[in-house]
């Protein structure tokens, strides 16, 4: 953006940061406060440089933890009074039929559409901009269940925008003139469990479509505008739908096809500048302080928040407050960059963008056919090749569970916000709750322990896991399901999982790696071999631990240097406090490993990926 190199104080009526200003304690500690925020999400930002691009998001996603927990907080008094309702209108995967899904699209129209549209953003780990200029909010529904799938909202695009305007071949003149006919799309995606069958590239096609195009060309026709002082009638059709990723590189937007075409075009990324290190209470206490103590005029256009002052505004509030607290104007370069998409709609959209035809030739892109396209190119496949989307449960989706016990006393409703395990045709739902137990660890004494609950689900059951830490101070992982259908009733409180202190490694636990077999109406474990993992599970378990959660597999003797009749038992070192790692062994190694030894035909697990992470075991409320 143009004003991005200008460093003078906008407007012209900044008074000058005066020697005296920076000894007013309300300035350091305000000051203070900028660097402090600054640097929380500099270090994500950094250490996400240097991972993988997996990794690398979820550092970046940490890099906005801090603004999306204020957003929460926000909208704390409002998810009390609504989120139970809401709710209802999300699906569980048991009611998604992927070969049904009928995509459709409706603009928010009543109250009730606000209030769905704003929980399913809030649902996202980066929060998302209110938009500029014309704004219309859009919700995609499964008609087949009535539920919703996705959200996307289009309004003004920024004037400014350097790989889009190169991309498009844009001069000043050209882009003052066309840039009505480009839309943003700045809330872009799909809620769960649609989000796990690709719907985020359904919702990037729709917005494309023949109904939403004749939408916004009705909604803004007539409408008189001006840009620059050049105040007409112009045609609001969408010509060119721009959007830009929330983490780096999408892989969502990247390969959205339609018919064979490619309809979303990457065109580079932006230089990482921005304003989302700075949260909302932290800019209110900026604007409050640059319109109190550096505005010669607190009424000057940099003090104001009418829409006249442009998309920009936010920016010239906080270079302003960073000027007159001595802080580097670099301070607004985030440095995460945003991967940038031109969709367009229409035949000879470049050319009439520059001004060098003075007509355009729509797609034709009816929801309905969008629909269909998504169910045979992605939908039907991905439901088949990672079918853990129907064991998503709405529930899940509960925000509430989010926010500080403070404000839970209030009246909110809590629940467990429990992590997820994608095994395939397999869901691991870690963290489910806790609670005190009684038992017979392996020493045999009966004693009580607490439970850390997690729950294995497979198309025909589900079992509960505990792993609990006895009052006398053994750890074991078992199954803890009474109610478990036969086979897997076998496992209740049986061929549990020993965890203990690896001995060699400071705050590292050890388990030794068995498989289970059934033994007329019992079952028993046996140290199992690579050859016995292979065959149950047909991936590499060391592996796939190691990028699950940084376990090491080997032998007894190679880990921990055992040099006893032990040192050739396989088994796993991994962090003492991870409550992931043993219960994907568990799942792993007892019921599948048994349901697989009875019926071959059972499906082998895909590879543990983590969905989402679990609450630790001080989070969880202790069951009553």
């Amino acid at each position: 953006m143009a004003d991005m190199k200008d460093t003078r104080a906008p407007g012209g009526k900044s008074r000058p940061v005066l020697s005296g200003v920076s000894r007013d304690p309300y300035v350091a500690e305000l000051r203070q406060q900028v660097l402090t925020e600054l640097q929380a999400v500099s270090g994500s930002v950094e250490l996400a440089s240097k991972l993988n691009p997996a990794d690398a998001k979820e550092q970046l996603r940490k890099a906005h933890a801090a603004q999306r927990a204020a957003r929460l907080a926000d909208s704390a008094a409002w998810l009390s009074t609504h989120e139970a309702t809401l709710l209802d209108h999300f699906a569980d995967g048991s009611e998604v039929v992927p070969s049904l899904i009928d995509p459709m699209v409706t603009p928010v129209r009543t109250p009730q559409d606000a209030d769905l549209f704003r929980f399913a953003t809030l649902q996202w780990s980066v929060p998302v901009s209110s938009g500029y200029g014309r704004r219309t909010r859009f919700l995609i529904r499964d008609r087949h269940n009535g539920k919703l799938m996705g959200i996307f909202a289009l309004g003004d695009p920024v004037i400014a925008q350097g790989a889009r305007d190169t991309a498009i071949g844009w001069d000043k003149a050209n882009r003052n003139a066309k840039l009505y006919n480009v839309y943003d799309a700045f809330v872009l995606g799909a809620v769960e469990p649609y989000r796990q069958l690709l719907a985020g590239k359904l919702a990037a096609l729709l917005t494309l479509s023949n109904e939403v195009r004749d939408f916004l060309s009705e909604k803004y026709a007539n409408n008189k505008v001006g840009i620059h002082g050049d105040e007409r009638v112009k045609d609001p059709t969408p010509v060119l739908i721009t959007t830009s990723s929330a983490l780096g590189r999408s892989s969502v937007y990247n390969r959205v096809t339609y018919d064979g075409s490619v309809m979303l075009h990457s065109v580079g990324f932006t230089k990482g500048f921005g304003h989302f290190q700075f949260s909302d209470q932290l800019f209110g206490q900026l604007l409050d302080f640059v319109r109190q103590d550096v505005l010669a005029d607190p009424t000057a256009k940099v003090g104001s928040s009418k829409y006249g002052s442009g998309p920009n505004w936010r920016f010239r509030v906080i270079r302003t407050a960073l000027k007159a607290l001595d802080i580097p104007d670099d301070a607004l370069n985030h440095n995460v960059k945003r991967e940038v998409f031109l969709a367009p709609t229409a035949v000879g959209w470049d050319e009439y963008l520059r001004g060098e035809r003075s007509d355009y030739v729509p797609y034709d892109l009816p929801v309905e056919k969008i629909g269909q396209y998504y169910r045979d190119r992605w939908a039907v496949g991905r439901a088949e090749r990672r079918p853990g989307y129907q064991f998503w449960r709405k529930e899940e989706g509960r925000l509430t569970t989010h926010l500080a016990d403070r404000q839970l006393v209030l009246g909110m409703p809590s629940g467990p916000v429990y992590g997820r395990v994608d095994l395939g045709s397999y869901s691991l739902a870690v963290g489910t709750a806790k609670r005190r137990i009684t038992g017979r660890p392996s020493s045999g004494a009966k004693t009580q322990g607490t439970a850390f609950l997690s729950r294995l689900e497979g198309a025909s059951f589900d079992i509960t896991v505990a792993d609990v830490q006895w009052d006398s101070g053994e750890r074991e992982v078992f199954g803890y399901d009474p109610g478990a259908t036969k086979p897997l009733s076998l496992l209740h409180e049986r061929a549990p999982i020993s965890v203990s202190p690896s001995g060699r490694f400071r705050n590292m636990s050890v388990l030794d790696l068995s498989v289970v077999r059934r033994r007329g109406t019992d079952v028993s474990a046996v140290p199992a071999t690579p050859d016995s993992l292979a065959d149950v599970l047909g991936f590499d378990l060391g592996t796939a631990l190691d990028s699950l959660a940084e376990g090491i597999v080997g032998t007894r003797a190679r880990l921990l240097k055992d040099k006893g009749p032990t040192g050739e038992q396989m088994c796993v070192v991994f962090d003492e406090t991870d409550h992931v790692l043993p219960a994907v062994v568990w799942a792993l190694t007892r019921p599948i490993s048994l349901l697989r030894a009875i019926n071959p035909d059972e499906p082998r697990p895909a590879t543990p990926a983590l969905q989402r992470r679990p609450p630790r075991s001080d989070e969880l409320i202790l069951d009553e």
